[in-house]
């Protein structure tokens, strides 16, 4: 029975993402960049000039990174396709719900406006642990690595137990029977009542756990070789892996002077230099040891 509660709130969800995700999508095929395009698109509807977004349902990321040099339009599908087809899905639902993990952790927008410093945000989602994101300064000030941990992910789940006022008329008197009982033995018992208030528990950033570690100009230079060696700037910002669960999502976004990059990738692998990136990070960070896949 939690599992089916669980499986509906899970469902209302997706399809809100779904809706977004289809207005980004519109979005990416009308726009095209031109000759004179600034750096940044400096939107006022996005965020404002120092990266706040507007509010919770802000797209962090420019629309086009929802595509890939693979996708077909839909008008291009086939009536018959496979779910696992690359070339039948995109990174929009991904980055939405990205967004809006980052809008917990009181994030800016990199994308919209230049800050005035060079920055790298690795945001990292693991299926069976806690968000992680790590944000890589070089300013004025100096080099320094940020370390943010959210308690939970920001989930609102539904996890009460079907009403029986809800079943058909049509209903067979056992099930009706049984959702009785199983309705009254959770509202009476105290540890299912916590599990509901979690699930409608808003996430938290584990303050206690924030870190500010000084970074020294060498350990710069090894995380800019990385960088170079794995060709960042040249990577597609997408790569789907439609019909996989479980894993982590590995998010990397550069904010220079000259323009911004994101790279979103699905539980890379230990020899891919993307996921060599990264890690350098959190070997950087305070949550060096936390399991990594």
């Amino acid at each position: 029975m939690l599992e089916y509660v669980f499986a509906l709130s899970v469902m209302r969800h997706c399809y809100v993402f779904f809706l977004i995700s289809l207005g980004l999508l519109n979005l990416a095929s009308c726009s095209s960049p031109t000759a004179s395009a600034p750096a940044y698109p400096q939107n006022p509807a996005v965020s404002d000039a120092l990266g706040h977004p507007r509010d919770t349902t802000t797209f962090y990321f420019p629309a086009a990174d929802s595509l890939h040099d693979k996708y077909l339009p839909k008008s291009q599908w086939p009536e018959t396709r496979l779910n696992t087809d690359i070339r039948f899905a995109n990174c929009a639902y991904e980055l939405v719900r990205n967004s809006y993990i980052l809008t917990y952790f009181q994030a800016p927008v990199l994308s919209n406006y230049y800050l005035g410093q060079s920055i790298y945000r690795f945001l990292w989602l693991r299926s069976f642990d806690r968000p992680v994101l790590l944000t890589l300064y070089k300013g004025n000030t100096g080099l320094a690595i940020r370390t943010q941990i959210l308690d939970k992910y920001p989930n609102f789940e539904d996890r009460r137990p079907e009403h029986p006022d809800s079943l058909l008329p049509s209903t067979s008197a056992y099930r009706k029977a049984y959702t009785q009982k199983i309705y009254r033995q959770f509202l009476h018992d105290p540890k299912y009542q916590a599990w509901v208030a979690e699930g409608k528990r808003r996430a938290r950033q584990i303050t206690k756990e924030e870190t500010m570690v000084a970074v020294t100009s060498e350990q710069w230079q090894h995380f800019q070789s990385l960088l170079k060696t794995g060709k960042f700037n040249l990577l597609q910002s997408c790569q789907p892996d439609p019909g996989t669960l479980d894993g982590a999502t590995w998010l990397l976004e550069a904010h220079q002077a000259g323009g911004y990059h994101m790279v979103s990738r699905h539980s890379p692998t230990k020899t891919d230099d993307f996921r060599k990136t990264c890690e350098y990070l959190l070997d950087l960070s305070s949550v060096r040891n936390e399991e990594r896949y």
